[in-house]
């Protein structure tokens, strides 16, 4: 009996032995409280978070994933404001939030997150406690020509804008350069250095910013300075009249009744596709846009509604110049690409 409770009492200082090898129970510099840490590591030079788990690997991947957070919340939040700002729809901004978050978790593998070295065992807690940390120079060696390259690729659409003549086509290229300041990789990459690292974001985007800040207020006095002349040979009612007016000067473009004082015009011929069957008539109509301006020929949009049909011809066609009418109003955009 004594034998066994010997052993017993040898096996247990064994356990304990072996438990304490490589896991030290002191403390180390940066441990305990934030401001501890932030000697350690100042906020200036690192991105650190403290991470804990019941093994070294899991406190380092807590330590990560607070990091990854840190990162998310703070990106993602400014380009929900930036967003709301613009009175984005609610799909827009889900989009647009979901790509920012790949985006960091893209550029978190590859900043090359590291752990302390001198990671510890919390004894009183029972649980690892290391710092995950981020190098802000060294990140910036790798997402800085990321940063650079937005800055450029929006900068040479604004000076298109700018230098361009042709009034449509100046607003339209105005646009692109909104669009693309409104892309998840533009604002997710702006938003991430400005965190990683302020004072070479500032120098970095020290151009850029004056246009981002001018865009708002030229684009819309380019769009109101190219009014558009809509030539509709056939027509309903005024139905494909009102809807392509209305979709114009959603997208800020007065529409004219003066040719001569147009920036653009908009060619609109259709098709009503009208054939007599008994008992009745069927419509299926189409049309088609083509927008131009002293510059040439812009772009073209297509439309068709589907068969209409009715006993009496006239309520037959009004059916079919509605649903072109709804159509217009659903499906039409200014193409920028050109």
């Amino acid at each position: 009996m004594k034998k066994t409770v010997l052993a017993a009492c040898a096996a247990i200082v064994l356990v304990s032995l072996l438990s304490c090898a490589g896991a030290p129970a002191a403390g180390s510099p940066w441990g305990g409280s934030r401001s501890a840490m932030l000697q350690v590591f100042p906020d200036s030079q690192f991105i650190a978070q403290q991470g804990r788990g019941a093994t070294r690997e899991m406190a380092e991947a807590n330590g990560t994933a607070a990091i990854a957070q840190f990162f998310s919340s703070e990106v993602v939040s400014r380009v929900a404001i930036l967003e709301q700002y613009w009175e984005q729809n609610g799909q827009a901004r889900s989009r647009t939030v979901a790509e920012s978050e790949v985006f960091i978790q893209s550029e978190m593998r590859l900043f090359g997150v590291r752990h302390a070295q001198d990671a510890y065992f919390d004894s009183r807690n029972r649980e690892w406690v290391t710092v995950a940390y981020i190098n802000r120079a060294e990140a910036w060696q790798i997402l800085g020509p990321r940063i650079r390259h937005q800055g450029e690729a929006f900068t040479r659409l604004f000076q298109a804008a700018e230098n361009e003549r042709d009034p449509f086509r100046k607003a339209l290229r105005y646009i692109a350069a909104q669009n693309f300041s409104r892309s998840p990789e533009f604002l997710s990459a702006q938003s991430m250095g400005e965190l990683l690292y302020p004072a070479r974001m500032n120098a970095e985007f020290a151009a850029v910013r004056p246009m981002l800040a001018s865009l708002p207020q030229r684009a819309l006095n380019a769009r109101q300075n190219a009014p558009v002349f809509l030539d509709i040979p056939v027509d309903f009612e005024g139905r494909v009249q009102g809807a392509f007016s209305q979709s114009f000067a959603s997208l800020g473009f007065p529409v004219t009744t003066n040719r001569n004082a147009a920036a653009a015009v908009s060619r609109i011929t259709i098709e009503e596709g009208r054939q007599q069957r008994s008992p009745g008539f069927v419509y299926h109509p189409r049309l088609q846009a083509v927008l131009s301006s002293p510059a040439g020929a812009l772009f073209t949009f297509n439309a068709e509604a589907g068969q209409q049909a009715a006993i009496n011809p006239d309520v037959a066609r009004r059916r079919a110049y509605e649903a072109l009418a709804e159509r217009i109003s659903s499906d039409f955009s200014l193409r920028t690409d050109f």
